[in-house]
């Protein structure tokens, strides 16, 4: 199982899987919930890119959840991509570059 994994839809998992990153297509936030939860059980990844869009959409008790969550995997959050006026790789970068040590360019 790979370090990262990416839990997005549409257009986002597209652009993350040309990036090289491995995506798990979740169309729904339920299914996005249910994901997390098993991947923070399981701890088969170190870094969980999960879309911003679901911050908004998730149950109450599970954003408590991940509020609370600390250590390994780290939960970082991606903008939509298509919004033009957002600067992903600033965004990227300040988030995941503290925390991995790594850069990240999209382009």
């Amino acid at each position: 199982m790979p370090n990262v994994i990416a839990l997005t839809r549409g257009q986002t998992s597209l652009q993350l899987a040309l990036a090289g990153v491995f995506v798990e297509e979740t169309p729904t936030v339920d299914l996005a919930e249910k994901r997390i939860a098993e991947l923070l059980e399981s701890r088969e990844a170190r870094v969980i890119i999960v879309q911003e869009e679901y911050r908004t959409e998730f149950s109450e008790w599970f954003a408590e959840r991940l509020r609370r969550h600390k250590g390994l995997p780290l939960i970082v959050y991606c903008p939509a991509f298509e919004e033009e006026e957002s600067n992903v790789d600033a965004y990227l970068t300040a988030v995941l570059k503290p925390a991995i040590g790594y850069e990240i360019r999209l382009e």
